[in-house]
């Protein structure tokens, strides 16, 4: 699982989908052609969309690698 964490990949990825999902939940009402009203499901999509985005950020920037184990 630590391996998984540390592809860059992985982060990137995480990044992507949560500000993919974040944008979307905002912008679905004026594509469907009505006025922005946010329901709730858009709100807890904009919450998780935020949250993937910035665990995908601390994974990619901020979150150093763990040193190789030597067994």
């Amino acid at each position: 699982m630590n391996r998984l964490l540390a592809d860059k990949r992985v982060a990137y990825a995480l990044i992507v989908i949560g500000v993919v999902l974040a944008v979307l939940s905002i912008v679905i009402d004026p594509i469907r052609g009505y006025d922005i009203h946010m329901a709730t499901i858009q709100i807890v999509a904009l919450i998780v969309g935020i949250i993937v985005a910035l665990i995908g950020l601390y994974l990619a920037f901020v979150r150093k690698p763990a040193p190789p184990s030597q067994a």
